[in-house]
């Protein structure tokens, strides 16, 4: 397979450095980014303000860092199982998103990209980094096994960008509702039927 990935998997944080990006998660999920201060993050994470600004020197980098460990990772492992992968196109597509793809949504970090899009017109440097820095990556990923999967004779001929465009827009606003709707009020939703029919 033709798929190229990083040279370097992003190693999980640990020690204090962990428990800041924990506490930073689940309080920018609870109060949204604008309304976090770092003396939150600290309590949260049972340290001194200063010792926050030991491993960040701003919230914004907090939030970088937030999004490396929580998002960035995912996609990193899913560009070296892809450049990894020795079957057909067809079943790439569906172990990435299977397997790939539904690991993150049932993490706690795919709130983030909810957050995002409530935080975008305040803090649009910020949503426009996601969007180059993580969006794209996972678009150009999709991007790539759909063309192998026409060259191989497995998919037919396709409008790729914007039908990689399509399937990852359509994830991302079920994401958003997972995390603003009940799941009682949305009704039962088998994750991997809705996979399968994308």
């Amino acid at each position: 397979m033709s798929i190229s990935a990083e040279q370097s998997v992003i190693e999980p944080p640990t020690g204090a450095r962990a428990e800041l990006l924990r506490a930073a998660l689940e309080l920018f999920l609870e109060k949204g980014f604008a309304t976090t201060r770092v003396e939150d993050i600290a309590k949260r994470a049972g340290v001194s303000k200063g010792a926050v600004y030991l491993h960040f020197a701003t919230k914004q980098e907090i939030f970088a860092g937030v999004v490396q460990a929580g998002v960035l990772a995912q996609l990193e492992k899913a560009e070296h199982d892809a450049a990894a992968f020795s079957g057909s196109a067809s079943d790439l597509l569906s172990r990435m998103l299977h397997n790939n793809l539904l690991e993150f949504w049932s993490s706690r970090s795919s709130g983030i990209v909810k957050l995002l899009i409530a935080e975008s017109q305040q803090f649009p440097d910020i949503a426009a980094e996601y969007y180059r820095t993580i969006t794209g990556r996972a678009r150009q990923l999709l991007e790539d096994i759909l063309r192998h999967g026409i060259e191989q004779g497995e998919f037919p001929a396709m409008d790729v960008e914007y039908t990689a465009r399509a399937i990852l827009n359509s994830f991302d606003y079920e994401l958003v509702l997972a995390h603003s709707i009940a799941a009682d009020v949305r009704g039962g939703f088998d994750s991997h039927r809705y996979v399968d029919a994308v």
